[in-house]
């Protein structure tokens, strides 16, 4: 009697091995999964590249936007921007890429999150890394910025031009 119940527990642990065996693959596999994750050359853990698209060009530059890092936070639009100089700045800045923040009811904007670099289309060395913000600033009527501008904050409504 005692051997049949030995055996019959150990016919219902072998029963429960294989469910914990099949439950800890499953966890195996999630947990590899998740330590793939977040390793360099794995898809999510590669930021996209920036898709940049030129806005507008001067004598003096070029400016490009990353339509793709829109954000909105009611009437304000965020977007990271690219300038890339035709000749370096007296700082030896050749481009720089920082965050433009449109007031889209106040036609104002401000930079922020600024990064210049010494090469054209952020190459070279680093020269300046500043995370401050700038002041609100008027938007002028005929500048590269009113090109953002006209891009994120649609006109509205009420705002329609007079025929």
């Amino acid at each position: 009697m005692f051997e049949r119940a030995n055996r019959r527990g150990a016919h219902t642990w072998s029963r429960v091995s294989w469910r914990v065996r099949g439950l800890l693959s499953v966890v195996a596999v999630l947990a590899l999964a998740l330590a793939f994750d977040g390793m360099p050359g794995t898809a999510r853990a590669q930021t996209a590249e920036p898709s940049w698209e030129t806005l507008g060009e001067t004598p003096v530059l070029t400016l490009y936007i990353d339509r793709l890092t829109v954000q909105r936070d009611g009437s304000i639009r965020r977007v990271i921007e690219m300038q890339d100089l035709k000749v370096p700045d007296p700082d030896g800045v050749m481009s720089r890429r920082y965050t433009n923040e449109y007031d889209c009811d106040n036609q104002m904007h401000r930079i922020g999150r600024m990064t210049s670099w010494s090469g054209p289309k952020l190459s070279g060395r680093k020269v300046f890394d500043l995370n401050e913000w700038g002041y609100w600033r008027k938007i002028p009527p005929n500048g590269l910025f009113t090109l953002g501008f006209k891009l994120l904050c649609p006109p509205r409504a009420r705002e329609s031009p007079s025929p």
